[in-house]
C-alpha cells in the first residue's frame, strides 16, 4: 500500500512542478494543498472506520488489517503532501523575491 501511495505521490508532484513551471507557482501551491487536505479526509475517514470497527457487526481480521495498512499509507501520503506543500511555499516566496 505504501508503495502505491508513493507512486502517487510521485506523479502529483511531478503534475505541481508542471503547473507551477508553466502556469503559476502559486497554483501549484493550491493544488497541493487540496491533495494534501483530500489525503487528511481519507486518513480520519480510516481512522475513524477502525474505531468503530469494534461494533458488533464489524469486520473480521482480515478488513481491519487492510483498513490499518490503508490508514499508514494515508499516513505516510500525508507526511508526503505536507512536505510538498512546504518546499512549494518555499519555491513560491522564492520566485517573488528573485524577480528583477
Amino acid at each position: 500500500m505504501i508503495f502505491f501511495c508513493e507512486l502517487v505521490f510521485a506523479r502529483v508532484a511531478g503534475a505541481a512542478v508542471f503547473i507551477g513551471e508553466t502556469w503559476s507557482r502559486l497554483a501549484a501551491v493550491a493544488f497541493l494543498a487540496g491533495w494534501l487536505a483530500l489525503v487528511a479526509l481519507g486518513y480520519a475517514s480510516f481512522g475513524a472506520r477502525l474505531a468503530v470497527s469494534n461494533e458488533p457487526l464489524g469486520n473480521d481480521d482480515d478488513d481491519r488489517r487492510w483498513f490499518a495498512d490503508a490508514r499508514d499509507g494515508l499516513r505516510h501520503l500525508q507526511l508526503l503532501f505536507g512536505l510538498a506543500t512546504a518546499a512549494a511555499l518555499v519555491w513560491l516566496s522564492v520566485g517573488y523575491f528573485m524577480k528583477p
